[in-house]
């Protein structure tokens, strides 16, 4: 399965599409502060979340959800807003902005998941980077992230 969350208008053929509300071709209608998500532990190979996790009001919860229902070896396609864009302070439902660094509490390797990174990932939702992380024109951010196979 691959699992498109918040999708809103942007509807990707071939995805189950995902929203808070049932709005046309939205396959799946769900609140993602209510835990747990209702897709199986390991069932989907991509999730892409674009503009919904400055939304979430519970951030640590959600990235170990995306782990959990990821396959091993599972890509994680997230883009949120950065923290210095006109967009963040813009959008009234947005409730946090990021830098480059944000992500790097469930990354191995990196300072900000070796000091706090156990508290974050809840001591197993980690990823690897797949490519470095890309900050757009329009100061967006992009994180290509892997689960681990094993």
């Amino acid at each position: 399965m691959r699992l498109n969350l918040g999708a809103g208008s942007d509807i990707q053929p071939g995805w189950v599409n995902h929203d808070i509300v049932e709005l046309p071709g939205i396959g799946s209608v769900h609140d993602l502060d209510v835990y747990p998500w209702p897709w199986e532990t390991g069932s989907a190979g991509r999730i892409r979340a674009w503009d919904v996790f400055e939304h979430v009001m519970k951030p640590y919860e959600f990235m170990r959800e995306c782990w959990r229902v990821l396959k091993p070896g599972g890509v994680l396609d997230l883009q949120t807003v950065h923290h210095r864009s006109a967009n963040y302070h813009r959008d009234p439902g947005h409730q946090r902005g990021l830098d480059e660094m944000s992500l790097d509490y469930w990354i191995p390797g990196t300072f900000l998941h070796g000091r706090y990174g156990p508290a974050y990932t809840g001591g197993y939702a980690e990823f690897s980077l797949v490519q470095p992380v890309a900050l757009d024109g329009a100061m967006n951010l992009r994180w290509l992230l892997k689960k681990p196979l094993g």
